[in-house]
């Protein structure tokens, strides 16, 4: 009887699973976005950074005007959030078939999405990210129902309303290393640890304390 072959298809796959699980194992919960004019963090110097590293999760959470809660806007604001890459977002221009992340235009729900940061996604409609790049999410609406379907300009333009998202990078520059599962700090420059469960588009947050 012959020696067993290999079988690159099985490697493959077998690399797919291992880089899935060490995404599970060693991904963090970012501090979620409240995505509305209230959340001053779109004023900060050097605009609103994140540092995602592959596996860890984003919450963007468009929070409701009705009743209001603690991060609500006087106003309900209309938005559809896209996530584009780095020219785009400097511009504030989503591309003729946007890639869509969340709609915000249920003034008496918290609606939320969650963003998995991964190379691979098992879903046809998931999000890949490729590390070292950057990508940005974007409102180029202007916050009312009637400019909804806007794809340039927008508070993007106005108000600073984008996030950078630096994948696989560091606030000091360069590649942030992966440290092993035990030793991974819940960085504050990256995003405060946070409980979330993972949503999809549109979902309302029953009884969330947003």
């Amino acid at each position: 009887m012959g020696a067993p072959h290999s079988r690159p298809g099985g490697v493959r796959v077998g690399a797919l699973l291992l880089l899935g699980f060490w995404g599970l194992v060693s991904g963090l919960s970012l501090e979620p976005v409240y995505w509305n004019s209230a959340n001053k963090r779109f004023q900060a110097e050097g605009g609103y950074v994140l540092y995602p590293q592959i596996g860890d999760r984003l919450d963007l959470l468009c929070p409701r005007a009705r009743p209001p809660g603690p991060h609500s806007s006087p106003n309900y604001e209309f938005y559809k959030l896209y996530l584009v890459g780095g020219a785009q977002g400097r511009r504030c221009e989503a591309p003729p078939a946007p890639n869509l992340l969340l709609t915000c235009d249920r003034p008496d729900l918290d609606l939320r999405f969650t963003i998995k940061f991964q190379e691979y996604s098992p879903n046809l409609w998931g999000h890949e990210f490729r590390s070292h790049h950057d990508y940005y999410i974007i409102a180029t609406s202007d916050g009312t129902r009637e400019g909804l379907e806007s794809l340039q300009g927008g508070v993007c333009l106005t108000r600073g309303m984008k996030v950078l998202l630096r994948v696989g990078q560091s606030p000091r520059g360069g590649a942030a290393p992966r440290k092993p599962v035990s030793e991974i700090p819940m960085e504050k420059d990256r995003g405060a640890a946070h409980s979330l469960e993972p949503g999809k588009e549109n979902v309302p947050v029953a009884n969330s304390k947003i």
